[in-house]
């Protein structure tokens, strides 16, 4: 009984999860606007923490594949305080695809679409560190 109370209530707040959601990039559009194509840790470090939460949220509404991209984010903002160098393409290719998939309420992880997603946000990623 408890965890189909639980599951129940997880699903009366899915149809909330979109604007939380949507006002967590909010939040990572203002982190976002900080970031320049130089450096900038504090900035990064703030994108990072955003991505944290979209990434921590998105599986338990059924939102898998803005899990993955979210933590796709977290790894490139990771990588890039450490090398300190950012490529800011690579930062919004990873918000729009978030709001792509938030905007279409693609849930699951999408099958083939939600692969070439990922495969298509790593290689930008891996570019821009070569």
């Amino acid at each position: 009984m408890a965890v189909a109370s639980a599951q129940a209530a997880v699903a009366g707040l899915a149809d909330k999860y979109v604007g939380w959601v949507n006002d967590d990039l909010k939040r990572l559009d203002a982190a976002i606007a900080a970031v320049t194509d130089g450096h900038n840790a504090d900035a990064l470090r703030e994108v990072y923490g955003v991505a944290h939460d979209i990434k921590g949220q998105g599986s338990t509404f059924g939102y898998h594949l803005v899990t993955d991209i979210g933590q796709l984010l977290c790894r490139y903002t990771e990588r890039a305080i450490e090398q300190k160098k950012v490529d800011r393409a690579v930062i919004d290719a990873h918000v729009e695809a978030l709001r792509t998939v938030v905007d279409n309420r693609i849930q699951g992880a999408a099958g083939e679409l939600g692969r070439e997603i990922l495969d298509a946000l790593k290689g930008v990623a891996e570019k821009s560190f070569a």
